[in-house]
């Protein structure tokens, strides 16, 4: 629909929008991959993005989306046996004003968490390798800016959860090029 593809192997391609491969325009928004920080507080860390969807809420507009590692022993818990990731969706606080790539690198350095609004909009858990999980993030950021995902649970958190786990579940198995149900 929006010109991008992912092959059997899983590979994304098709137009990255202005900014290259980690930057995303689309018709409801904006998707910015941003870099792992360095540091034993981001060790877990997949991949994480930058989302700013202006039509989402009226009172906020940005999220981080996120991807982890589970390990025994720190959070976040693992929700089932076996899983190994967790991508995590977080509405951010707009008290502090708007954020970009600089400010989303400060709070990375300082340590101190982002400030987020809580309950945390979406936390789902996988079996996957890294590579799949950055995939399926890309994918999922890109989903938002092209308004396919969207990133607010306050109007109806149930229906929108269940079209996440449903559409991340799905968009998993296609990466891994495993059959799914429609």
């Amino acid at each position: 629909m929006f010109g991008v593809r992912v092959d059997a192997a899983g590979a994304v391609t098709g137009p990255a929008g202005p900014g290259g491969a980690g930057r995303f325009d689309g018709l409801y928004g904006q998707a910015i991959r941003l870099p792992v920080p360095p540091g034993a507080a981001a060790a877990e860390t997949v991949c994480w993005w930058l989302l700013t969807a202006p039509q989402a809420h009226p009172l906020w507009s940005q999220y981080a989306l996120c991807c982890v590692r589970l390990r025994d022993g720190l959070p976040p818990v693992r929700q089932y046996i076996g899983t190994t990731h967790e991508l995590l969706l977080v509405a951010l606080d707009p008290g502090p004003g708007r954020y970009d790539e600089a400010a989303m690198a400060g709070y990375a350095e300082a340590g101190n968490g982002l400030p987020y609004l809580v309950p945390v909009n979406i936390a789902e858990q996988f079996i996957a390798t890294d590579d799949e999980m950055t995939r399926l993030a890309e994918l999922a950021a890109r989903a938002v800016a092209n308004g396919l995902l969207w990133p607010e649970t306050a109007d109806a958190p149930g229906l929108v959860r269940a079209s996440w786990r449903e559409s991340l579940v799905k968009t998993l198995a296609h990466i891994r090029g495993e059959v799914h149900a429609r």
